[in-house]
């Protein structure tokens, strides 16, 4: 999964820009990934200058 770290995000917008799926909205000023509209493409990544966009890996019980 794909998540913006509040704590670090700048609100650029930067990952907006390069979002095929448009996933990725503004709350807050602060950018929040749709989960549901993700295809995990991973370009937000490289695009976040601050780099507050991380995969996290969940561990299934």
């Amino acid at each position: 999964m794909i998540a913006v770290d509040k704590r670090e995000c700048v609100g650029c917008e930067e990952c907006l820009h390069v979002c095929p799926t448009e996933a990725i909205i503004m709350k807050n000023e602060k950018a929040e990934i749709i989960q549901h509209k993700c295809d995990q493409c991973e370009r937000c990544i490289p695009a976040c200058p601050v780099k507050a966009i991380k995969i996290v890996y969940t561990q299934l019980i």
